[in-house]
């Protein structure tokens, strides 16, 4: 009884291999489109941090940035900085 030998493949060989196996893939349905939400143009510095800083940042998506009560609210009670990039 012989035992199975694998061809040697260059690294070439095998990202085309996986590139045909993906495109494939994606022909039959099996691997669905990603749907990748546009981000706001608002950015919240959180807990302290400012722009430029090394803390937490918060990106809404588009159409969930609070309105302007929950903004101030956000500044008063937790020291969150929101900032609308121009």
């Amino acid at each position: 009884m012989t035992e199975f030998q694998p061809k040697p493949q260059t690294p070439e060989q095998v990202d085309e291999g996986l590139r045909n196996a993906f495109i494939q893939a994606k022909k039959d349905g099996v691997i669905a489109p990603l749907n990748v939400p546009k981000y706001s143009n608002w950015k919240c510095y959180l807990f302290g941090n400012c722009p430029g800083g090394n803390g937490i940042i918060y990106v809404p998506s588009e159409g969930r940035v609070p309105n302007r009560f929950v903004r101030f609210m956000m500044r008063i009670c937790f020291d969150c900085m929101w900032v609308k990039d121009t």
